[in-house]
């Protein structure tokens, strides 16, 4: 099992059942099961993480769970949004449309 804290999240790889498979986990929601060592999985948390820290927050997107605590908010319907703004989910766009 690998731990690490990578801007804020905390990163969890555990060895798979299978041969080259690992479990991921993104502050303690699981990402299911990926055919690759614990490292590459680590290494594709982290590439994505930086992937999406490059937007402001989009629910519509990426999970509450790809983001750093303290740096987003939930809206009515649970999905992530940047603190203080509208939500981006096209659920919530389309409800405020009406």
């Amino acid at each position: 099992m690998k731990n690490e804290t990578y801007k804020g999240r905390k990163l969890q790889t555990t060895k798979g059942s299978g041969y080259g498979y690992s479990r991921a986990r993104v502050n303690g929601v699981g990402l299911g099961t990926h055919l690759r060592n614990e490292e590459s999985t680590m290494q594709w948390m982290r590439g994505t993480i930086d992937y999406i820290d490059r937007e402001p927050v989009n629910g519509d997107r990426w999970g509450a769970e790809w983001y750093a605590p303290g740096t987003y908010e939930l809206c009515e319907e649970n999905h992530p949004k940047t603190i203080g703004e509208e939500c981006r989910h096209s659920y919530c766009i389309k409800r405020a449309a009406h």
